[in-house]
């Protein structure tokens, strides 16, 4: 039964291949493919625990699916996440698992895994965003110049960067710990705003852009209000398009409308998940 379990590890990793892959090219995760997850953890899952007489492990990947799913629906409502996205974390927490003796012993490998994602997503995204702003660097370099000279971001820009000086003057004069703990806080603001700032010009130069309705599918997100004769037909949403909207666009012949790309997020689940296979329960040196 061992057999089963790698069994397990090697279809969620394929799940992964195939999801990157439409989503990349799509940026859709189909449903078939992930309900075919879904299906193979609660099977998977309930032949073992047949074979070994322990409900437990049953019940350990119903609990990951339920944690799954409230990682999926905060991510999605919250607009971080497409729905397919979304339902592919159900699954990969199906074949993970999440057991009451983990928690009481360490560090979930599931908790682990969702950890992974967070870290592997932030770089990957922001290695996305910088391919983007190279691909479309004359706009970007206008619409960057034209944020950063605004009267509000120089503001910003001027107090953050008097707050990083005079907290290296106070480091110089002190030496102490604490000082050297703030002057790092400052200068972490300071960064921050400007990593803000390179993500807000590169979705707004680079992941806009109008399409046909046609080209339009369900979840897409649209920018700003679509509007007819003075008139609001439709209004943005977190969750995206949905089918009822999109049937209303149509019958108020709407022809062109402008969304958000989304990035491709799933090959970062990839990632992650290969990740936590190799280094295991990182977590708890830290712990």
């Amino acid at each position: 039964m061992m057999l089963l379990g790698i069994i397990g590890f090697g279809v969620g990793l394929l799940a992964l291949i195939a999801a990157s892959i439409f989503d990349i090219k799509t940026r859709e995760v189909p449903d078939w493919l992930n309900f075919s997850l879904i299906a193979f953890a609660i099977g998977s899952s309930l032949i073992l625990s047949i074979y070994h007489g322990y409900t437990t492990i049953f019940f350990n990947s119903l609990i990951g699916m339920a944690t799954g799913l409230a990682i999926g629906l905060l991510m999605f409502y919250t607009g971080q996440w497409g729905g397919g996205d979304s339902k592919l974390i159900i699954g990969l927490g199906g074949i993970i698992g999440l057991g009451i003796s983990e928690i009481k012993h360490g560090v979930p490998l599931l908790l682990v895994f969702v950890v992974n994602i967070l870290l592997v997503g932030a770089i990957y995204g922001l290695g996305f965003s910088l391919v983007k702003a190279l691909t479309n660097f004359k706009h970007f370099k206008e619409a960057a110049e034209k944020k950063l000279r605004s009267k509000g971001v120089l503001v910003i820009r001027v107090i953050l960067l008097s707050l990083a000086v005079l907290a290296f003057i106070f480091l110089l004069a002190t030496k102490t710990l604490e000082s050297a703990i703030l002057f790092g806080f400052c200068l972490s603001l300071f960064l921050f705003f400007y990593l803000w700032a390179f993500v807000n010009v590169v979705e707004k130069v680079c992941m806009i852009k109008k399409i046909k309705l046609s080209k339009l599918t369900e979840g897409d997100w649209i920018v700003g209000e679509v509007m007819k004769n003075k008139k609001v037909i439709l209004k943005p949403s977190k969750t995206g398009v949905t089918l009822k909207d999109m049937a209303l666009l149509k019958k108020k012949n709407i022809r062109e409308i402008t969304i958000k790309i989304g990035i491709p997020f799933v090959p970062s689940f990839l990632i992650a998940y290969i990740l936590t296979f190799i280094l295991g329960n990182w977590l708890v040196y830290l712990i």
